[in-house]
């Protein structure tokens, strides 16, 4: 890809993809750090021709995101220690929204943080992510059921509340 069209994608929607990243690692240093890798991909490999940038440019923020809360989840170590030390350094008795939608996003099968962020990010209904996704929409009920499974589990962590294993 030319220097100048990318100039462009970045000048149109950098801000937006920035604002995904904030919204999905719940820190402005990674999405800053997110944003350039997201850019760097597309330096790298090219739009081939999207008809809708921002979309394919969000899938990619996505990607790099869930990519960066795995890596996350891993190095902190399991879901009840990483809860604990959030709500330890936390000022009051919950964590920021976004500390709390990282951490499950991080614990969520690929299929439900993809549906999740669709439905509740891009506030699409459930037919339309069905239809990005390419899967039925019960298929998308049963991944959004996922997800709030493992929001439960964690907002019951972070709460100090026993959590069913």
């Amino acid at each position: 890809m030319n220097r100048e069209a990318l100039e462009q994608l970045y000048t149109a929607y950098g801000f937006a993809v920035h604002r995904r990243c904030s919204r999905l690692l719940g820190s402005d240093a990674e999405a800053d750090d997110a944003l350039q890798e997201v850019f760097l991909r597309v330096e790298r490999f090219g739009t081939h021709s999207v008809a809708e940038p921002l979309p394919w440019l969000y899938t990619l923020a996505n990607h790099h995101c869930f990519d960066v809360l795995a890596k996350r989840k891993r190095i902190d170590g399991s879901v009840d220690a990483v809860a604990m030390r959030a709500a330890e350094g936390s000022e009051g008795p919950s964590l920021e929204r976004t500390q709390l939608v990282a951490m499950v996003l991080a614990n969520c099968s690929v299929r439900a943080r993809d549906a999740a962020t669709l439905y509740y990010v891009d506030e699409m209904t459930q037919d339309e992510v069905a239809n990005r996704l390419g899967v039925s929409r019960k298929t998308v009920k049963e991944k959004l059921a996922q997800f709030k499974t493992v929001a439960a589990r964690i907002l019951g962590l972070v709460n100090g509340e026993e959590a069913a294993r």
